[in-house]
C-alpha cells in the first residue's frame, strides 16, 4: 500500500506534476527524491519570446519547483540527463528512452528508494506516458513497488478528464488531506507562478493513486492520440514504436 511508503522516488516528467499528482503524500513521507525527467521548455508555445529564451524558462520553472518543494520540509529533487549531461527535451522524452532509463537507473540506485511513483499510462501528455514506461521498467529491475496516479486526457467525445483513471477499477487508494495539508499543497501549487493558467482547473482536495499492474505500453486499449496538431498524432504512432522496441530491447536483458 502507498500508505506504507516511507522513501519514495516520485518520477515526473515537469515541474508541477508531482504537486499536482502527490503533494500531500510528499508532505507525509520521511523523506522522498522527486526527479523531472525533461526540461520543461517545449518549444513553439511562444514560451521564447516570454521569458527570452527557452533556456530561460527552463531556469524559471525549476527555480519554482525547488521553492515549491521546499515547503514540504522533507523533500529533494534531482534531473535526469543524457550521456552527454545534458537535459532531455520537453515532449520528446519517448526519443531517449535507454539513455533515460540509464539515468533514473542510476539515480534511483543512488538513493535506495521503497517505491516508485509516476504518471499513469492515460494518452494525456506524450511525456507523461514515456514515464510510465521508464518507471515500470525501474521497479522491474530494481524489485520495487511501483504505484501511479492520473492527471488528464481527453474521452472519445473530445472531453478532458481530470485527476480520474482511465481505466479505473476498486484497487484504487484515495489520500483525502487535511485542511493543514490541503494549505500547504495550494501553497506549493502557488509557487509554480509560470503555470497559473493551466493549474487552475486542478484540485487539491484528493490525490488517487494504485499500483502498478501488467501494462502493454505499445499496444494501449484505448486510440493513442494526443491532442495538438498533425505532428502530436505523428508522434504518437512513432512513441508506440518506440514503446514496442524498448520493451523488446528489455526482455531480452
Amino acid at each position: 500500500m502507498i500508505e506504507n511508503a516511507k522513501r519514495p522516488l516520485v518520477f515526473v516528467a515537469h515541474p508541477d506534476d508531482e504537486i499536482l499528482g502527490c503533494g500531500v503524500l510528499l508532505q507525509r513521507v520521511p523523506a522522498a527524491l522527486v526527479v523531472f525527467a525533461v526540461d520543461g521548455a517545449p518549444a513553439g508555445f511562444g514560451f521564447e519570446r516570454k521569458f527570452g529564451s527557452l533556456e530561460n524558462y527552463s531556469v524559471a520553472r525549476f527555480r519554482e519547483a525547488g521553492r515549491a518543494l521546499g515547503l514540504a520540509g522533507n523533500c529533494s529533487f534531482l534531473r535526469l540527463r543524457a550521456r552527454a549531461r545534458a537535459y532531455f527535451p520537453d515532449r520528446h522524452l519517448f526519443e531517449h528512452l535507454q539513455e533515460a532509463a540509464e539515468s533514473l537507473l542510476r539515480i534511483a540506485s543512488e538513493f535506495s528508494p521503497d517505491a516508485i511513483i509516476t504518471h499513469a499510462f492515460e494518452g494525456g501528455h506524450i511525456d507523461h506516458d514515456a514515464c510510465s514506461v521508464l518507471a515500470h521498467h525501474t521497479a522491474k529491475r530494481l524489485s520495487l513497488n511501483g504505484f501511479e496516479f492520473p492527471l488528464y486526457w481527453r474521452s472519445e467525445t473530445g472531453q478532458d478528464v481530470i485527476q480520474r483513471f482511465r481505466d479505473p477499477h476498486a484497487e484504487e487508494i484515495t489520500l483525502n488531506p487535511s485542511e493543514r495539508e490541503i494549505a500547504i499543497k495550494n501553497k506549493m501549487l502557488s509557487e509554480y507562478g509560470s503555470q497559473q493558467d493551466l493549474l487552475a482547473v486542478f484540485s487539491p482536495m484528493q490525490e488517487r493513486f494504485r499500483q502498478f499492474r501488467f501494462c502493454d505500453h505499445a499496444r494501449p486499449a484505448w486510440t493513442l492520440s494526443y491532442s495538438g496538431n498533425w505532428r502530436d498524432r505523428r508522434d504518437a504512432r512513432i512513441a508506440l514504436r518506440r514503446y514496442s522496441e524498448f520493451s523488446e530491447a528489455f526482455s531480452t536483458m
